[in-house]
């Protein structure tokens, strides 16, 4: 073999020895330390242009992936929004109870029912109800609030829902709260008297002619005139001394109201029950848009039915 052929095959064998030493090391054999696609992804210049070329890619319309995946906000079935904010009930002292809650919900009620004597109700936006259904056996017993339509400026003005109840005998075999709204909503559960101690307990104690107004806020000792919002109660009985005749209860509802009128039932002495009474009824001295007068008798209660602001004074 000459010299330049034998300088030739050294020289291929050691390019030969080279490309198997190349190929082994990145290619040949199963690796004992397998490499993570995270850090793949993170780390190599080739991953990292394709994710960026995928975010440009969906980038054109980028709300609609996100919504659709992430956020289920368009969502407004009851079991999401019972998830999202769960009914809660809360002692509020002396034996009465809050129940809060959002949106749509049916609550099973205990033995305890028959212990409670008032329901106070508040929505916590304006235009979203409630409206409160009590059910005995699934069938309504009672019922009070205000739709949507009725709370909205349109109707019943900008004002929250709101108002006062009493738990009637037949409201006593209540197994269910049927709730429809569209927002927050309160519901306070009282026992007899607890909104009388809960005044004497702060201090609070009527003046001579005061008269008593419920409502939401609660029990209010009435001098001469008192405002508020929302369905409330009058008892005709004054802290004495004071007249015995008839006493003239003037109702005037704010302009930017809806609703005109608002819907009166008297309960008389002896009656178990509130009536409603007419605007053609003897009781009404006068009646205009937005104001009405109504005559009660000493120990007379007065019922007035209204999503809106009002305003009631009295004179004898």
């Amino acid at each position: 073999m000459t010299p330049n052929r034998s300088r030739l095959l050294v020289v291929t064998v050691g390019f030969l020895l080279a490309v198997a030493a190349i190929i082994q090391a990145f290619g040949g054999g199963d690796s004992s330390d397998p490499v993570d696609p995270e850090t793949v992804s993170s780390s190599s210049p080739q991953a990292t242009s394709t994710a960026d070329s995928e975010i440009e890619s969906t980038s054109v319309a980028p709300t609609n992936a996100s919504s659709t995946t992430v956020t289920p906000t368009a969502s407004s079935s009851p079991s999401t929004t019972s998830a999202q904010y769960p009914v809660t009930s809360t002692s509020i002292g002396e034996g009465a109870v809050r129940i809060s809650g959002y949106g749509p919900e049916v609550v099973t009620v205990g033995d305890e029912w028959s212990g409670y004597r008032t329901a106070i109700y508040r929505g916590t936006a304006p235009n979203s109800g409630p409206i409160i259904e009590l059910r005995d056996n699934q069938t309504a017993v009672a019922s009070f609030g205000y739709s949507d339509s009725a709370g909205g400026a349109g109707d019943g003005g900008n004002w929250p829902v709101q108002g006062i109840r009493w738990l009637e005998d037949t409201t006593q075999g209540v197994q269910e709260i049927a709730v429809t709204a569209s927002a927050g909503w309160e519901i306070d559960l009282l026992p007899d008297a607890f909104l009388w101690n809960q005044q004497i307990d702060a201090g609070n104690s009527p003046e001579s002619g005061d008269r008593f107004l419920f409502s939401s806020e609660g029990l209010t000792f009435v001098g001469l005139r008192h405002q508020g919002v929302g369905d409330f109660m009058v008892y005709n009985a004054c802290e004495g001394p004071c007249n015995e005749e008839k006493t003239y209860w003037l109702i005037e509802l704010n302009p930017d109201c809806g609703i005109t009128a608002p819907d009166l039932f008297v309960k008389e002495v002896g009656n178990p029950f509130f009536e409603q009474i007419s605007y053609q009824d003897p009781r009404i001295g006068s009646a205009r848009m937005w104001t009405v007068n109504v005559a009660l008798d000493s120990y007379d209660w007065l019922q007035v039915l209204t999503p809106c602001e009002w305003t009631a004074s009295y004179s004898d």
